[in-house]
């Protein structure tokens, strides 16, 4: 794959191809936009971050025949059980959710892209680079340039979205004004092969002495992450083993874990999603806690927006303002709820102390135990209460012209 040629100007240029990025990229390669996608990385991602797909997502990823490629590969996740210090204190149960797929799916960050980059290749004017670190852009009329670290010519776009993860290098340099912070609270996390008799469930500790949480992943493994009480980088040897036996009881497999990481998560919202002719996508524009996948989740649905307006706004420049006004009213409600509510369930599971650990588990059995406020717990975890979350999930009159048509 190459460059475009100087002078030749292309549909958008996305500048990312983690998971959001390449879901836009095919939505608007299904519209013959002829797109380019820049990725500073070397080749595909090989870590394991997100691993939780929700319902909204899958019923995103249908308008591209991709639900049942993810569901192939996937592991359903239908109960969730919550253990606490006074011992097993419910179940957050998604079977209940009025939902075509009444679950959470687990699915690597890593595997998910591979799928989505796979069907780009159906689309005949997208190019996926590599190698390709986009430094400075220049607006230029009714376009923009994207330059390199030494000043060369990357493309010339008619758009460009920022795809580029929480410490998006494009929204500092054009100066987004955000607002953020830090949750306080630190994870470390790993990957085991799976010798609990857990199966397909989702299971949460709770403990004085930090959260433990694990959830199954495709290939008989089982991801845990643990609460620590500062930030880890890189974590001694057996630490998780001693940690998960020491908060739970359960032993893990004496082996190294895959992907291990340490993560410090912090929230953030730009004030606007959009400057000129450069949009914020994804982590770009809003960050909340990895921690159930809710950030990529919320980025999909951001994906499935401007892959609808953008076509059109391509060949209708009245449509400009109006639509990525709509875009971030509508898509930063849906992103300010996420994060309010991942603060909460994160300062909730965080707390320690032998005090502060019965208080939470009267509080957890007797909202998991009452069927109304269990449904809405599942609600919240899958996403599937969250304002707007899809455009299906718009009221009309909100939408802008083009998504009306586009709906029908």
């Amino acid at each position: 794959m190459s460059l475009p040629k100087p002078d030749q100007v292309i549909d958008v240029a996305i500048i990312g191809a983690g998971p959001v990025g390449l879901l836009l990229a095919n939505f608007l390669g299904d519209q013959r936009l002829k797109v380019l996608v820049l990725e500073k990385r070397s080749g595909p991602w090989d870590h394991s971050q997100a691993i939780g797909i929700t319902p909204p997502s899958l019923s995103i990823l249908a308008k591209l025949g991709l639900e049942d490629r993810f569901l192939e590969h996937g592991i359903k996740i239908k109960q969730v059980h919550v253990h606490g210090h006074t011992g097993h204190l419910g179940v957050c149960d998604f079977t209940k959710l009025r939902e075509k797929n009444p679950f959470v799916l687990a699915l690597p960050q890593r595997q998910n892209m591979a799928i989505l980059e796979e069907r780009l290749k159906l689309a005949t004017d997208v190019e996926v680079l590599y190698n390709r670190n986009v430094q400075s852009i220049q607006a230029d009329g009714d376009t923009v340039k994207l330059l390199d670290s030494g000043g060369e010519l990357l493309c010339t776009a008619r758009y460009v979205v920022a795809c580029d993860g929480s410490r998006s290098r494009l929204r500092e340099q054009l100066g987004f004004s955000c607002r953020g912070g830090s949750y306080g609270n630190h994870f470390f996390m790993g990957d085991f092969p799976d010798h609990t008799d857990f199966g397909d469930e989702g299971h949460l500790f709770f403990t004085a002495f930090g959260a433990v949480e694990s959830f199954p992943l495709p290939g008989a493994k089982r991801r845990w992450i643990v609460q620590t009480h500062e930030r880890i980088r890189h974590a001694r040897e057996r630490f998780l083993h001693e940690t998960v036996e020491r908060r739970t009881g359960i032993q893990l497999p004496d082996v190294e874990p895959e992907h291990p990481s340490g993560f410090s998560p912090r929230w953030l919202n730009s004030e606007n999603y959009s400057l000129g002719r450069v949009i914020l996508c994804g982590d770009a524009a809003h960050v909340m806690s990895p921690i159930g996948g809710q950030g990529m989740n919320t980025g999909f649905a951001d994906a499935e927006f401007l892959g609808t307006v953008l076509p059109v706004m391509l060949h209708d420049p009245d449509e400009h303002l109006f639509s990525l006004d709509a875009y971030h009213r509508l898509r930063s409600e849906a992103a300010q709820t996420a994060t309010r509510r991942a603060a909460m369930g994160m300062g909730l599971g965080t707390w320690r102390g032998r005090t502060p650990s019965i208080v939470r588990d009267f509080l957890l059995k007797n909202i998991l135990l009452r069927p109304v406020f269990g449904r809405h717990v599942a609600e919240w975890f899958s996403m599937t209460s969250i304002p707007n979350r899809t455009l299906d999930h718009v009221a009309q009159h909100e939408l802008p012209p083009i998504c009306r048509k586009a709906r029908h």
